[in-house]
């Protein structure tokens, strides 16, 4: 994951799956350095953006996604 406080595009996660087969996980992003604190908008790849929760103890959200087989996906964090 990079993170860019400054920009508007506060962090960009990329995420791949090696395996044969797809596969559907749950991943717990660090959002400390992002300079978010309440909320965050993430969406995955170029699709609409959802708003989620930073867990005020760690400073993380979670989000589910969907890798294909031997493929990659990303997440934009604003």
């Amino acid at each position: 994951m990079h993170v860019d406080p400054a920009g508007k595009e506060k962090a960009l996660a990329m995420l791949f799956n090696p395996l044969g087969s797809d596969i559907v996980r749950t991943v717990r992003l660090p959002l400390y350095y992002t300079g978010l604190e309440r909320t965050a908008m993430i969406r995955e790849q170029e699709g609409a953006a959802k708003k989620y929760r930073i867990d005020p103890e760690d400073h993380t959200v979670e989000v589910t996604v969907t890798i294909p087989a031997g493929g990659y996906t990303w997440l934009v964090v604003e």
